[in-house]
């Protein structure tokens, strides 16, 4: 697949990651076509690759929508995170570098902050920082295939419906949470790391299994 398919691509998963293009939302060649001024070629290759990634439904005869999530397809992406996640966060608290410690505390105190002022839209902030928490880990872990796995699991508009639920006291452990994921891997601790990602993912899965009995944002 050539630029102009790459190009469209990127962009389109760049609007749907943000928000920009809705779930639910219709893809229309015709004016996709025009907003890139490329054929209609590179833009169904585009879609399949969205498609490949879980980011765009194709349906016989309508064409293709960006997709929306139910909560037990949260639950699900949640369980398969579970069995992922906590080996990237033991294989970064042996891997990671100093920069990349900074980096994960630098977004813990951005969320606290967040959280504190609580801003219109300050949820969907919070999403998309938690969305780069979980997916640095992945990045420290050093290893390129489990992280290939990973970050298509932590896409925000997989997780904003989660985070609409919680109440302020499931927010606010949520993000102890993430400090003391943090604190495992500056301390080189693997087995640390791995049970407090796993207990902050199971957590968040319960949830959604179960929802209205507490639980932690993932």
């Amino acid at each position: 697949m050539g630029r102009p398919t790459d190009d469209v691509y990127r962009q389109l998963r760049a609007d749907i990651i943000s928000g920009l293009l809705a779930p639910g939302q219709h893809l229309v060649e015709d004016a996709i076509g025009s907003q890139f001024a490329v054929s209609r070629t590179p833009i169904r290759n585009a879609i399949k690759r969205l498609e490949a990634d879980g980011l765009v439904a194709v349906e016989s005869r309508r064409g293709a929508f960006v997709g929306s999530w139910t909560s037990q397809d949260a639950a699900e992406v949640l369980s398969i995170r579970g069995l992922l996640e906590p080996y990237a966060a033991a294989l970064a608290a042996q891997r990671c570098t100093s920069e990349e410690i900074n980096q994960l505390v630098s977004i813990c105190k951005q969320m606290e902050t967040v959280e504190f002022a609580r801003r219109e839209g300050f949820r969907e902030t919070l999403t998309h920082l938690n969305h780069d928490f979980h997916l640095r880990i992945s990045e420290a872990a050093r290893s390129p295939r489990l992280y290939n796995l990973c970050k298509n699991l932590t896409l925000p508009q997989m997780t904003f419906g989660i985070f609409r639920e919680y109440d302020d006291d499931n927010l606010r452990r949520s993000l102890w949470d993430h400090r003391a994921i943090v604190s495992a891997i500056q301390q080189h601790d693997d087995e640390s790391a791995h049970a407090m990602m796993n207990s902050h993912l199971r957590a968040a899965h319960q949830f959604m299994c179960h929802p209205g009995k507490g639980s932690r944002i993932a």
